[in-house]
């Protein structure tokens, strides 16, 4: 009952808190909406690519991530940063287009191409089309109100990313049921993720830019004579040091820990179709369950437990998991270990990143933390990626050895992590 309540007061808020709660909820809806309706055909395509070649399809996005960002933060630097939203998201509109027109021009040898290119792109738009928003948040909300609310936004996003994957298994008998790339197939899911991302768009010129009283006041402030690779790749001040260390070694590992459970998953079945209706069961798990977290748990654990407490309590997460994959390689531990990560990455630590995010000044917000979201994230798949692929046999480690090997590696992550909270404390 408590929680209930505690619930229950979000309706005492001061009308302007409530109103933008509400538009910054169905903001979150609509983009992962957007992403999660083209996310389940992109896993098959890892699949169907083999594990073999993930590690340099994955090296060609961070080579893509090392090209872009630097793009982006001079945008960033040179035009209204309430616009930022606007033009990133249209970019990712014209993109999805030239996508669709494409596969519609195509012949089956051109579409295969496409199918590639697609597959790098998702993993490029994905952590930019997230990233992006979460900037336009923790630049629109306060610290102590990203603590409050943050939480219930993510629930938001969410209730998009189980729309857009129901979307996605509505279409499922047409992606498995096509044995040849000579139709629309799920590409005809472009058009719902355009649609998605065109509400957003308009929903983010609600959410403008605060303006802080004095940045050059702020914990991270930077060197106003820094140089021209400072201004493109940030990554100055102890906050914003710890969390890159943090992201490399959390999606290192993570990506080591996917890489063991598509292994599993290819042994398990050789039929396509089984395997798409598997990641989209995952799916329709983590969605709701990581939902009721955040609307009813995330708020109450950030105010009994601070953020530095959940940051570090990751590393943990993960070498567990990382045991569960070694002693019991089965379907259904796959199934439970992706949903307990997924659950606790959604609901608590992302929440708690982007807590951190708040104390930065207004310019390092869009820079650092697309920065990190994106290249560093990637940075830290293809190491685990690689790692999973080639790292283990160079080195002559047995699986179990393998897992054993990432438990300082899960150590430095927990250390990092509450290495940032005590940064923006001070």
């Amino acid at each position: 009952m408590g929680i209930i309540r505690e619930k229950l007061s979000l309706f005492q808020l001061p009308r302007e808190d409530l109103g933008s709660l509400i538009k910054a909820f169905f903001f979150f809806y609509f983009v992962l909406c957007a992403w999660y309706s083209i996310r389940p055909v992109r896993n098959e395509m890892a699949v169907q690519a083999g594990l073999e070649n993930l590690p340099g399809l994955l090296s060609i996005v961070l080579l893509i991530m090392l090209i872009a960002n630097p793009i982006y933060s001079w945008v960033v630097s040179n035009i209204d940063r309430n616009r930022v939203v606007i033009y990133t998201y249209l970019f990712f509109v014209f993109n999805l287009i030239c996508f669709f027109l494409g596969w519609i021009a195509l012949d089956a040898e051109g579409r295969v191409l496409i199918a590639k290119a697609f597959y790098i792109w998702c993993n490029v738009f994905s952590f930019f089309l997230v990233s992006i928003f979460w900037v336009s948040m923790i630049n629109y909300f306060t610290s102590q109100q990203g603590k409050m609310y943050f939480g219930i936004i993510s629930a938001g996003g969410s209730l998009g990313a189980f729309s857009g994957s129901s979307i996605a298994r509505y279409f499922s008998t047409e992606v498995c049921g096509t044995s040849t790339m000579s139709d629309w197939g799920p590409f005809s899911l472009i058009l719902i993720s355009i649609m998605a991302l065109m509400v957003a768009i308009v929903l983010s010129t609600n959410f403008p830019s605060r303006i802080d009283t004095d940045d050059s006041l702020s914990i991270d402030n930077q060197n106003e004579n820094s140089g021209l690779i400072a201004k493109l790749i940030p990554l100055k001040g102890t906050i914003i040091k710890n969390l890159s260390i943090y992201m490399i070694l959390w999606t290192a590992l993570m990506t080591f820990g996917w890489m063991i459970a598509l292994g599993i998953v290819q042994d398990w079945s050789t039929d396509p179709c089984q395997r798409t209706a598997f990641f989209a069961r995952i799916e329709q798990i983590v969605t709701p369950l990581t939902l009721i977290f955040q609307f009813f748990l995330t708020s109450l654990i950030f105010k009994r437990l601070n953020v530095g407490i959940v940051l570090a309590t990751y590393g943990l997460v993960l070498f567990i998991a990382l045991l569960f994959y070694e002693a019991y390689p089965e379907i259904m531990t796959v199934l439970f270990v992706v949903c307990v990560l997924r659950t606790f990455e959604y609901a608590l630590c992302k929440p708690a990143r982007e807590t951190l995010f708040t104390y930065l000044e207004t310019q390092q917000r869009y820079k650092s933390t697309v920065f990190m979201d994106t290249f560093l994230a990637r940075a830290g798949e293809v190491m685990g990626s690689w790692f999973a692929a080639s790292g283990m046999v160079l080195l002559g480690l047995s699986s179990l050895a393998a897992t054993f090997f990432t438990l300082p590696f899960a150590g430095l992550l927990s250390y990092t992590g509450y290495r940032a909270y005590q940064a923006s404390k001070k």
